[in-house]
């Protein structure tokens, strides 16, 4: 009896040379594969948050405040019939997400979203800002500010007295320090806009829309 149990462990309870050489080798191996596992992991998760997160710069606190506190973007002068045409003209470009982007605009303002609204008032038709957001570097942006003016303006034609824009919404050759009052837009059809600086804000905005320099 005991030669067999004797036997018996060497043959069934215990390991042989050829079952530890494999468990010998399947570790070795588990290594590796664990390193490619945590590389394709690490490669997935940076793909995903580039894919769908990553923003086109760092953030501005200072200027996502200043979009907290409802400023004046731009604002369209007219009468009142025709401004009732011309926003719903705006929301229909401007769609369900009602956004634009000051492309034209000096540091950070091409960087950021904005969310808008409309206000309109007597001979007037404010778009004001709700929110700003940094883009991201995939996907689509919203429409340029100053393009879908235009468009806007072009559809409309005589019928807007002026368009006014906040001074960071254009750099302009000498940056917007040039235009302290904001810039007008001028109604053209050469393919880059034309603005035109105010040293101070026109004399008839002020009366129904309060202006501050922030922007």
């Amino acid at each position: 009896m005991p030669r067999i149990l004797a036997h018996g462990d060497k043959t069934i309870g215990a390991l042989g040379p050829a079952n530890g050489a494999r468990i010998h080798d399947h570790e070795l191996m588990e290594g590796p594969l664990f390193v490619i596992k945590s590389w394709a992991l690490a490669a997935l998760g940076l793909w995903f948050y580039r894919r769908f997160f990553e923003r086109v710069a760092k953030a501005v606190p200072e200027f996502e405040a200043w979009g907290r506190k409802d400023p004046l973007l731009a604002a369209l002068r007219g009468n009142d019939t025709a401004l009732a045409r011309v926003e719903a003209a705006l929301l229909a470009m401007l769609a369900k997400q009602s956004r634009v982007v000051a492309t034209l605009g000096g540091w950070p303002w091409p960087n950021y979203a904005l969310s808008v609204r409309l206000v309109r008032r007597t001979s007037v038709l404010e778009m004001r800002v709700t929110r700003v957001e940094l883009l991201r570097v995939h996907g689509a942006p919203p429409p340029s500010l100053i393009d879908t003016l235009r468009k806007v303006s072009k559809q409309h034609p005589c019928v807007l007295e002026e368009i006014w824009l906040c001074t960071g919404t254009f750099y302009g050759k000498s940056g917007p320090e040039q235009a302290a009052g904001g810039w007008l837009l001028e109604a053209c059809d050469e393919p880059r806009p034309r603005l035109t600086a105010c040293p101070a804000s026109p004399d008839w905005l002020p009366k129904l829309l309060p202006f501050g320099s922030e922007c």
